[in-house]
C-alpha cells in the first residue's frame, strides 16, 4: 500500500469514492463480471435491456433512480 501511495503521489493522482448510483453502468458491468465463469463478449447488438436503458439515461446525463 505504501508503494502504491508513493506512486500515486508522484503522479499527482486523486482517488475519490463514487456511489454505485453515480455510475450505474460501471456497477452493472462489475456485477456481471463478478458472476461470469468464463469469457463473455458484450456487444451493442446483444445488450441486456436494463443495461441498454442505463446507457441511454447516462448518455443524456440524467440521474439514474434505482427501482425495487
Amino acid at each position: 500500500m505504501r508503494n502504491i501511495r508513493n506512486l500515486l503521489y508522484l503522479m499527482n493522482f486523486k482517488i475519490s469514492h463514487i456511489f454505485r448510483e453515480g455510475n450505474v453502468c460501471a456497477d452493472w458491468l462489475a456485477n456481471k463480471g463478478s458472476h461470469l465463469v468464463g469469457y463473455e463478449e458484450i456487444d451493442i447488438s446483444n445488450l441486456d435491456l436494463s443495461f441498454r436503458g442505463m446507457l441511454l439515461v447516462d448518455k443524456v446525463s440524467l440521474p439514474y433512480i434505482r427501482h425495487g
